[in-house]
């Protein structure tokens, strides 16, 4: 027996409160996203190329750039992208920590 399928609206309605639950889950273990990963790589890799030669950081460029460039993103963007982050990093720039992962535990 074939089941109808769920009109648009209410399959998107359940589709969003599951990720609402989803995040609250993530939230409230403290499990960090692929983006949190990624961004203590990004910082990591960048300070690294940044205290060795400037080879390291071409280097470290090409291979963002390309990576993006093959996402489908503009090439001149991704470098301007890439070169404010770095740049933000050489001024002493730090991500923000997300409030409910303070120590306290405090949303403030």
């Amino acid at each position: 027996m074939i089941m109808a399928r769920k009109p648009r609206e209410k399959r998107l309605e359940e589709r969003a409160e599951y990720q609402r639950a989803y995040r609250a889950r993530q939230k409230a273990e403290r499990k960090p996203s692929r983006d949190d990963v990624a961004r203590v790589v990004l910082r990591w890799e960048i300070g690294r190329a940044l205290t060795m030669e400037n080879r390291k950081l071409e280097r470290l460029e090409r291979v963002v750039i390309e990576g993006l460039v093959e996402q489908g993103f503009d090439r001149d963007a991704a470098k301007h992208r890439f070169h404010e982050i770095v740049d933000r990093y050489e001024d002493g720039w730090n991500f923000r920590l997300k409030p409910h992962l303070r120590p306290n535990g405090d949303d403030a």
